[in-house]
């Protein structure tokens, strides 16, 4: 007597899962490139934030000077 019991599509359950599994793992590096991206981006906007910001100072300590 066999102590497993074997299902009509139990196969096709099985490849499906493993298919979402897959696609889950897929969309998680994605997910990770997208983060990765938008953290390159902010750092590329704050440093020309700083940049923007010392050149007004220069302009206004030039100013302030004449």
């Amino acid at each position: 007597m066999s102590d497993t019991i074997h299902l009509i599509g139990a196969e096709q359950v099985q490849q499906a899962a493993h298919r979402m599994s897959h696609a889950a793992d897929e969309m998680q590096r994605a997910a990770s490139a997208i983060a990765e991206s938008n953290e390159r981006q902010r750092q590329f906007l704050d440093d020309w934030l700083q940049r923007l910001a010392g050149t007004f100072e220069d302009h206004i300590t030039m100013l302030r000077q004449s």
